[in-house]
């Protein structure tokens, strides 16, 4: 024995191997006719190893990447369905283990599973959801400021992407509902409501980002009527071929890459129990697990599982919904061979964003479908050729200057297994028309256009040059029913994805930056405004806190959005949340129906909607004052010289606008 090797002879070869590995080839070396004596004590000895553990089993003290469950059979969530008429949902918010092979995690979740369960109403539905809380009050106040991460075990639920009320019962994001209490929503599902797929999560103010990436989301399907849909799209959907209507919730649950907003920091920043944090000790480098995890697992879950096994039949057509319900990554989707490489075996179609049909079936653009942080899409797909496919997210080099600087997921999410007879099936060519609350304004008269508004994305999770106030400061007010036509735009050096709660939008049109360029200061002081057209020049309209004795610096101006790419919305589309890359304008417009109350507009990088970055506007009803606190220090939302129109774009300057007494 040499070093821990034996060296051992037969009539054939000299082998090398080592101690731990021997006993597998010990039985065979024995009962060789061509043993021989001299090697036959080292037969024996061999033999010793026959029944002892050659290497470790994976565990939470010896961790292993590629045992991780990978692989296993496609679930769906838990199913909780409509059968019509008034119903009831119980969601219990407590610790719960999520496992992933020899992998055990503490997590928050929605009665004891990830994700939460489905749920599936119909227009009309009268639901109530009873919500308990049954986390520790212990260690939930961390005595931070106000617009910091916060109250680990406080929570309550959104319901992204519903045409629904703000108002209390129904989603009213600023209830708590503290460790040991519940709280009662009841939702009036509007009887016209858009068909789609949606999803519900937490939402408390400092605990989102946490609380989501622990595992606290789940799908709403607003279930269609198989009388609105061609024969073509029903055999393809619930509730009629269920068996073909996929159910994709994507989570960032296993995201532990060394970044601020990876889960790991999370649970550092959240003072999370110590016992949740997966700091035993491994045995191969005397590390924590949790440090051999942020080295190792960085993955996306699908419905929570790891890179699951979809069993398909070839020209079967399935329906896809996919949700990225993830903390902060964007997801950039398309079909694989199983080697990784595009290919032409698999078709897709995309038939609704953000739970909004398309006008019709349509092909990817740029052979990808874009789904930032809290986005939604529907695909057919169908694949001709038997084999193995994947769907995986890949961040193209010629998709970064559309989408900017924002975080981008790489990694498979679903293996597809395709197999059996090739038939002939069509993709649908026509899709259920929209609601009523949802036409088309894109050729609209601008006489027509009477409320105006800017958001403007700014630097430090600003948002109209302030950061989320409690009470709430109403930054606009628009009358039920009127015409909106508001400017999205990002003076900040990111990208960020824009949501907007009760209603959707419709995407008009990428226009031309013209205002200020936020640039943010090396001693974490209040960040300042330079004009893009002349950046030694800071702005005279400026944000309240910013220090006239730091230096401007230059900055590198992004490629225009409005040059096309994947990170561009089409126009036309209604949409939810849409990314605003850096130094973006787009116009949208909608029409607040139905509903009265406040209005929750965030960027849906949850560690940036948690640090300040949401705003509080509010639906009025008809001929209601829609005073409000526009400005900040006096400044306009996205002006930077006194000659700048407000909002921009308009027809008119801003003090011809004030002048109009536009709010």
């Amino acid at each position: 024995m040499n070093n821990g090797y034996f060296w051992f002879s037969s009539h054939d070869q000299f082998q090398t191997l080592h101690a731990m590995e021997c006993g597998r080839f010990a039985s065979k070396c024995c009962s060789s006719k061509e043993t021989t004596s001299h090697n036959f004590w080292i037969c024996m000895l061999l033999l010793t190893f026959e029944n002892v553990e050659t290497s470790p089993e994976c565990s939470m003290t010896y961790p292993c990447a590629d045992k991780l469950g990978q692989g296993l059979a496609y679930s769906k969530p838990a199913q909780l369905k409509s059968r019509g008429g008034p119903w009831t949902v119980n969601l219990t918010v407590d610790i719960g283990t999520i496992t992933y092979g020899w992998l055990k995690l503490k997590r928050r979740l929605y009665n004891g599973r990830i994700p939460g369960p489905t749920i599936t109403v119909r227009r009309g539905d009268l639901l109530t959801l009873n919500l308990k809380n049954n986390l520790s009050p212990a260690g939930n106040e961390l005595g931070v400021a106000f617009n910091h991460l916060n109250h680990p075990n406080t929570t309550n639920i959104h319901t992204h992407g519903l045409h629904i009320s703000s108002q209390d019962p129904q989603d009213n994001v600023l209830v708590s509902v503290d460790p040991g209490s519940h709280h009662q929503y009841v939702y009036k599902i509007h009887p016209q409501h858009a068909s789609g797929t949606y999803f519900y999560h937490a939402h408390h103010h400092g605990a989102t980002d946490f609380q989501v990436e622990s595992g606290l989301s789940g799908m709403i399907i607003v279930e269609d009527d198989p009388r609105d849909m061609s024969p073509e799209l029903s055999a393809v959907s619930c509730p009629d071929h269920c068996e073909n209507d996929i159910q994709l919730l994507f989570q960032s649950a296993l995201l532990y890459e060394d970044k601020v907003s990876a889960f790991r920091f999370l649970q550092f920043f959240m003072q999370d129990y110590i016992g949740f944090r997966n700091l035993e000790k491994i045995s191969s480098d005397n590390t924590t697990l949790m440090d051999w995890l942020s080295r190792n697992v960085n993955y996306y879950t699908t419905n929570g599982q790891l890179q699951p096994r979809l069993e398909m039949r070839t020209s079967q057509i399935y329906r896809f919904r996919m949700i990225n319900s993830g903390g902060y990554l964007t997801l950039e989707l398309y079909i694989t061979d199983e080697a990784g490489n595009p290919t032409s075996n698999c078709e897709v179609r995309e038939i609704a964003l953000d739970g909004i049909y398309l006008p019709k079936p349509r092909r990817l653009r740029d052979g990808q479908t874009l789904l930032v942080a809290g986005a939604k899409t529907d695909w057919l797909v169908k694949c001709d050729t038997p084999g193995t496919y994947k769907v995986t997210s890949y961040p193209r080099e010629s998709n970064a200057a559309s989408i900017g600087d924002i975080g981008r997921y790489d990694g498979d999410l679903l293996t597809l297994q395709v197999s059996g007879a090739k038939s002939l099936k069509k993709f649908p060519s026509c899709l259920p028309a929209l609601p009523p609350y949802l036409v088309d304004l894109q050729n609209v008269d601008q006489t027509k256009v009477k409320s105006r508004f800017t958001v403007e994305l700014g630097p430090d999770s600003s948002i109209n040059r302030e950061k989320w106030s409690h009470p709430i400061k109403y930054r606009y007010r628009m009358r039920l029913n009127e015409l909106q036509e508001w400017i999205f735009l990002n003076s900040d050096e990111d990208s960020h994805p824009l949501h907007m709660h009760v209603n959707h939008f419709q995407v008009i049109s990428y226009n031309n930056y013209t205002g200020g360029v936020g640039v943010a200061t090396d001693d974490d002081k209040e960040w300042y405004l330079v004009d893009i057209n002349d950046q030694a020049q800071k702005c005279y309209y400026q944000h309240a806190g910013y220090d006239p004795e730091i230096c401007v610096k230059s900055k590198e101006r992004y490629p225009a959005v409005i040059d096309g790419g994947l990170g561009r919305s089409q126009n036309g589309d209604y949409r939810d949340t849409l990314l605003i890359p850096a130094l973006t304008n787009v116009t949208i417009r909608f029409i607040p129906r139905d509903y009265v109350g406040d209005v929750i507009i965030h960027c849906h990088i949850l560690n940036h909607e948690d640090k300040g970055m949401m705003m509080a506007v509010e639906i009025v009803k008809e001929g209601e004052s829609v005073s409000a606190d526009v400005t900040s220090g006096g400044a306009y939302p996205g002006t930077c010289r006194p000659t700048d129109r407000y909002p921009p774009n308009s027809a008119h300057t801003l003090a011809e606008e004030i002048g109009r007494n536009i709010p």
